[in-house]
C-alpha cells in the first residue's frame, strides 16, 4: 500500500490563472486565520470553524465541513501547523462524545509563523509574528 504525504496548499493557484487561490488554498487560509483570530475555545472547533468559514464565502456549512475535516486531520495537524488543544464536554448528543469531549484546535509556533504570512489577517500580521 502505498501512502499518499499531504501537504499545505494555502499558496496554490490554478495552473489556468496563477492569481486564483484554489478551494483547497481557501479552505485552509480560512482554517489558519480563524484559529489566529479566535481566543474562544468553543469557537475554535470543527464545526464552529466551518460556521465562519462558510459564512465569510457564503455557503452552507455542511457543505465544507468534510474538507476541513479532512484538512485538519491529513494536512495541518500531520504537518505541525495545528495541535488539538483540549476537548470541551457536552451535556447533550451522543454518549462517546460526553465522555471524550469535542476536540477544539490551536496553532503551534510553525502555525503561527504560517499564519503571519498569508494576507487574510491583514492587520493582525506583525502583532500575531510579535506575540
Amino acid at each position: 500500500m502505498q501512502v499518499k504525504k499531504s501537504t499545505i496548499a494555502i499558496f496554490d493557484t490554478f495552473k489556468t490563472r496563477k492569481n486564483k487561490f484554489t478551494g483547497e488554498a481557501k479552505r485552509q487560509r480560512g482554517i489558519i486565520a480563524h484559529l489566529a483570530t479566535e481566543q474562544n475555545p468553543d469557537l475554535r472547533t470543527r464545526t464552529s470553524i466551518a460556521h465562519a468559514i462558510a459564512k465569510q464565502h457564503g455557503i452552507l456549512w455542511q457543505n465544507i465541513y468534510s474538507g476541513i475535516f479532512r484538512d485538519l486531520d491529513e494536512v495541518l495537524i500531520p504537518a505541525g501547523v495545528v495541535r488539538e488543544g483540549g476537548r470541551l464536554p457536552l451535556r447533550r448528543g451522543p454518549k462517546a462524545l460526553q465522555l471524550e469531549g469535542v476536540p477544539f484546535y490551536e496553532l503551534t509556533d510553525t502555525g503561527i509563523l504560517v499564519a503571519s504570512s498569508i494576507e487574510e489577517l491583514s492587520d493582525n500580521r506583525m502583532q500575531l509574528l510579535r506575540s
